[in-house]
C-alpha cells in the first residue's frame, strides 16, 4: 500500500538587533519598528544571552581615538577625545560601576542633522597602562535607517550594583519610533534590545529593572487616542532572561 508524505517547509526568519561588538555584526538601527499592539497582544518579554566579562576586542567606529593614559575623573575627560576625528560629541552620562568610572557619550557627523551617521561609546576608567577605554560601541548608519538624536537614563536595571544605561536612539514617526539598548556598562555589552513604536522603556528601581509602558489599541481607535495602555515590568534573572515581574493596563 503506497505511503504518501508531506513534507512542511518552515522558514524561519530571525530579525536581529546586534551592536558593534564584532565586525561582522549590524547594528541597532537596522531592526523594524514594531508595530502598534493589539488588546489581546502579550506582555512583551527579551532575551539577550549574558555576557560575564568585556569582549576581548569590539569593533570601533573609524577614526576613534585608542585608550589613553590620562588618570583624570569622568567629568574631566574632553568628550572630543572618545568620539570619531571628525564627528562631534551630542551628549555625555557618567554611569559608576565596580570596575570603575565610566562614560557614555554618544556623537554625529556634521551635516543634515535628520540624516546624518551617530552613536555611541563607552569607555570606562580601567586602571594602567590603559586608564580610559573603549568597551562597547554601537552605530547607526544614515544610509540604513536616519536617527534623530540619541539620549539615555543612567540606572542599575540588571541588580549587579553597577550602573547601566538606557539609551534610546529616536528614529521619529508619529509613534515617536526608535530602538532601546541597554548597555551593562561594566561587562562592555548589550543587555537588552527592542525596536518600538508608541512606547517608552525606563528604568524600575523596585525592582530594578525596566518598565514597558505601550499603546494598547483597540478596534477603530485613532492613532491619536489609544484606548489603553499597558505597563510591564521586567526583570533580568541570573540566566541573562528578562522575566515578566507584572502586567498592569490602565484605559484611557
Amino acid at each position: 500500500m503506497p505511503v504518501r508524505m508531506a513534507v512542511c517547509f518552515i522558514a524561519i526568519v530571525s530579525a536581529s538587533c546586534t551592536v558593534a561588538t564584532s565586525s561582522g555584526d549590524p547594528d541597532p538601527a537596522a531592526l523594524p519598528s514594531s508595530a502598534a499592539p493589539s488588546a489581546s497582544a502579550a506582555p512583551p518579554s527579551d532575551s539577550v544571552p549574558p555576557t560575564s566579562a568585556p569582549p576581548s576586542s569590539i569593533a570601533l567606529p573609524s577614526g576613534l581615538a585608542t585608550p589613553f593614559a590620562e588618570d583624570v575623573p569622568a567629568g574631566d575627560v574632553g568628550l572630543r577625545e572618545l568620539v570619531p576625528s571628525g564627528t562631534d560629541p551630542a551628549g555625555a552620562w557618567y554611569p559608576r560601576t565596580t570596575d570603575g568610572d565610566a562614560i557614555v557619550v554618544s556623537w554625529q557627523a556634521p551635516g543634515d542633522p535628520f540624516r546624518t551617521d551617530r552613536g555611541v561609546v563607552v569607555w570606562r576608567h580601567s586602571g594602567t597602562p590603559a586608564l580610559w577605554r573603549p568597551v562597547f560601541a554601537a552605530t547607526y548608519p544614515a544610509a540604513r535607517r536616519p536617527v534623530l538624536g540619541i539620549s539615555a537614563s543612567i540606572a542599575d536595571v540588571t541588580g549587579d550594583g553597577s550602573d547601566d544605561a538606557v539609551v534610546f536612539a529616536e528614529t521619529g514617526g508619529s509613534g515617536a519610533c526608535g530602538t532601546y539598548l541597554v548597555i551593562d556598562a561594566e561587562a562592555g555589552d548589550a543587555v537588552f534590545r527592542r525596536a518600538v513604536c508608541d512606547t517608552t522603556i525606563e528604568p524600575s528601581s523596585d525592582p530594578p529593572g525596566l518598565i514597558v509602558t505601550e499603546a494598547v489599541y483597540a478596534h477603530g481607535d485613532p492613532h491619536c487616542c489609544p484606548s489603553a495602555t499597558r505597563t510591564t515590568v521586567l526583570q533580568r534573572d541570573g540566566s541573562g532572561t528578562w522575566r515578566t515581574v507584572s502586567v498592569s493596563t490602565a484605559t484611557a
